[in-house]
């Protein structure tokens, strides 16, 4: 018996254990269950959803609180680049402590993370001010919401604690496992600096011409530029600025003469006499760090405006009497007109006399030279009557004479501006000094981020000089003009007015302002902008020449290496468009269009990081292409010869922006077709338009199938604009067929008719 009760005691150990074991188990395995629960959403297709494409702004809807002021408000906005719906949520605002030192921007970086902020980043101290509510954002949509809070509700803002704090704002979506937090920053000036701080400011105002100006301004587009530049040079007038004025303007309005828009000649005559100093940029505003990288040897220059002239009137005026004959040679006088300083931008042109001018032009457009200036050689001079008057003495202008188009040197020339160059900001190097100090100019604008400045931004720099600009004042202003939204404009309107601030309280001896170039252009109202940025009592504008004086060493910086390749590509592409040239009346006009086209694509507003220029050169290279292709023959697949002669009709298609005139040849590919005229010489194919030519053809053969071979050529051969194959089928016993169908149906119409008479004579005879 005891051996048997062994085994079951031994047995009820083993389930006693068992048991036990479990029970202790449980408790393990439901932890085990619950430990990955977080991570589940990442699994499921929820978790796939989550939204990462959302951006946050802030800023204050006035740059500047007073204490006349009842109320901050805040513009907050939630923009949705992602392809999810974000959640709607809660917005935080809250204040950090205020700024002691020049600059909002370090503050910036570190307030705004992109993410939900850590332990750390969370240290300083923060005063929420309020909290409100944002709606769901639809994917590729953007959500904004103001925010009023009661100045008096603001703790920190005291008459004792004037100056500039941060503003935080903090998104919390509803549902934290679809998007995560988000932090944005924006200064927030209260009252400003000390009643005593002021700041020297100089600002560079450019006048340049918008984006849609691929090359230079037709009428249309300058009459519209004209409020905006007028506005422009009366800010640069109040604030002492230095006016950066893009050569295209200057050339547009000289080059339209008395066809120019009406306040156009009184913009440039102000320009003309006006004490404000100003600088010509490259045209287009090329940018001369571009060139150094591609290693121009000498700054790039257009070749000729003889495609805007050729809209242009212009004046008889009297020639100026001289000593020697009593006229002024017109060597001489477009001398005197073109005594620009060979060191301005504005090219070689003004440099050189006019009869060397003129002859580049002639010797670049193939020896081709305007017979008639005034109307771009459209028309020939009228032959001279032996019983007309006889010429006009000299001293005397010939008023039935149109006047002649001004020269090159004459339309570009700016005798009386600074030598200056403006390359991208950022990206000039020693081989970019070099190249301008090659050109005479020897002021470069430059911005802080490309040299290391001691003393003031009025600057020697080696055997030149610099006007050195605020880097962080520039991004403000830049985002204050091009900012994509109302919000964005108006964070940098406060950047700025932040800076201005700090740089005031901290007794900055001077800045300056390099205006964005393309944000003045595409601005419906820069001046606006500007102004509102130089008005607090802090800022003091004043001349450049007032600024203090210090001395800067080159920090090189660099053109990006794809922007670099894809000019010299298009650099490179531009003798193939050229070519084209031998088709036109005028072959000088393709000439000087494709140079401004490549000079506005090395424009600086290309250069910016946030630009994509790929898909720029991609365009510009689209449209080198449709002008190799300009004129091209229509494509017909097939003609139908249905009889023994006929006429075949070819179609030709000008899409170049000039008049051209070129020669069709037509073979046959077999005897099937006679061709008694194979040749068709100048045939005048207006702008942007389509000619059809009749090419008469005898068939041989009743039928079968044959083809034409189709040359489009120059006048004088030397160049093939396209080639073609017509393919015709012949079928003489069309014709025959067609011809006994319609005599058969003649026959019985007329037949038809005569019994109908007859039969109606017999029907009326009895009652007669």
């Amino acid at each position: 018996m005891r051996i048997l009760r062994r085994p079951r005691a031994w047995a009820a150990v083993l389930v006693a254990g068992a048991l036990l074991a479990g029970l202790a188990s449980l408790p393990a395995w439901h932890g085990a269950s619950a430990t990955p629960q977080p991570e589940a959403p990442a699994d499921t297709p929820e978790g796939e959803e989550t939204v990462s494409g959302l951006e946050l702004v802030v800023a204050p809807e006035a740059p500047v609180l007073t204490e006349a002021d009842t109320e901050a408000k805040f513009a907050v906005l939630l923009r949705n680049t992602s392809e999810a719906t974000a959640p709607e949520g809660s917005i935080e605002l809250a204040l950090g402590e205020r700024f002691t030192g020049q600059s909002a921007s370090e503050a910036a970086a570190a307030g705004d993370s992109g993410e939900a902020e850590s332990a750390e980043a969370t240290a300083a101290p923060r005063t929420v001010i309020a909290t409100s509510q944002i709606d769901a954002v639809r994917p590729g949509s953007e959500q904004r919401i103001t925010v009023s809070v009661a100045l008096k509700d603001i703790s920190l803002f005291t008459a004792a604690a004037h100056g500039v704090y941060p503003l935080y704002a903090t998104y919390a979506a509803s549902d934290s496992s679809v998007a995560n937090s988000l932090t944005a920053f924006a200064p927030v000036v209260w009252e400003g600096p000390e009643p005593t701080a002021s700041v020297p400011v100089g600002v560079i105002v450019p006048l340049t011409l918008p984006a849609s100006v691929q090359s230079m301004p037709s009428r249309a587009q300058l009459g519209e530029a004209l409020p905006r530049l007028d506005a422009l040079v009366d800010y640069a007038v109040t604030s002492h600025g230095v006016l950066a004025i893009d050569p295209r303007i200057i050339v547009a309005i000289r080059g339209y003469g008395t066809e120019a828009p009406r306040g156009a000649p009184e913009l440039l005559a102000r320009l003309e006499s006006t004490g404000i100093p100003s600088f010509l940029l490259q045209f287009g505003d090329a940018d001369p760090a571009a060139q150094a990288a591609l290693e121009f040897e000498s700054l790039l220059q257009p070749v000729g405006f003889e495609f805007i002239t050729r809209f242009g009137a212009w004046e008889a005026t009297e020639p100026e009497p001289t000593e020697g004959d009593g006229a002024a040679t017109g060597d001489a006088a477009a001398g005197k007109a073109a005594g620009a300083p060979a060191g301005t931008e504005a090219g070689a042109a003004a440099a050189t006399s006019a009869t060397a001018s003129t002859a580049a032009a002639s010797t670049d457009s193939g020896g081709s030279t305007d017979t008639n200036p005034g109307t771009g050689g459209d028309t020939d001079a009228e032959p001279t009557d032996s019983a007309e008057p006889a010429d006009p003495e000299p001293g005397e202008a010939d008023p039935e004479q149109p006047a002649a188009a001004p020269t090159d040197a004459a339309l570009s020339a700016w005798p009386h501006g600074l030598a200056g160059g403006w390359p991208a900001p950022g990206q000039a190097d020693h081989r970019t000094i070099a190249l301008l100090r090659g050109a005479g100019v020897d002021l470069t604008v430059l911005s802080s981020t490309n040299v290391r400045l001691t003393g003031g931004p009025r600057a020697s720099l080696g055997d030149g000089s610099a006007l050195v600009t605020d880097s962080e004042l520039d991004a403000a202003v830049r985002l204050a003009l091009t900012g994509a939204s109302e919000t964005d404009r108006a964070l940098g309107e406060a950047q700025a007015a932040a800076r201005l601030a700090l740089a005031a309280n901290a007794g900055v001896t001077g800045l300056v302002i390099g205006v964005d170039r393309a944000g003045a252009a595409e601005h419906d109202h820069p001046e606006r902008v500007l102004s509102q940025l130089t008005a607090p009592r802090w800022v003091d504008a004043v001349a450049h020449t007032a600024l203090p004086e210090g001395s800067a060493q080159l920090q090189p910086g660099s053109s990006s290496e794809e922007r670099t390749e894809l000019l010299r590509t298009a650099m490179l592409n531009e003798p193939a468009v050229r070519e084209v040239r031998a088709l036109l009346e005028q072959p000088e006009y393709l000439d000087s269009y494709q140079r401004m086209r490549l000079l506005t694509l090395f424009g600086t507003r290309l250069a910016a990081p946030d630009e994509d220029f790929a898909a720029a050169a991609k365009q510009f290279a689209k449209r080198d292409q449709e002008l190799r292709d300009g004129v091209r023959l229509v494509d017909t697949k097939r003609a139908q010869l249905v009889g023994g002669s006929t006429r075949i009709p070819i179609q030709l298609r000008n899409s170049l922006p000039f008049d051209a005139k070129v020669t069709l040849e037509v073979a046959p590919t077999s005897a099937a077709l006679n061709l008694p005229e194979r040749s068709f010489t100048n045939i005048e194919l207006p702008e942007d338009s389509s000619e059809r030519v009749l090419v008469p053809a005898n068939s041989r053969v009743s039928s079968g199938e044959s083809a034409l071979l189709l040359t489009v050529s120059s006048s004088d051969g030397e160049f093939t604009a396209a080639t073609g194959r017509l393919d015709v089928s012949i079928s003489t016993t069309v014709e025959t067929v067609a011809i006994a169908l319609l005599g058969s149906a003649a026959a019985l119409l007329f037949g038809f008719g005569i019994w109908r008479s007859v039969r109606r004579r017999r029907a009326l005879s009895p009652r007669e």
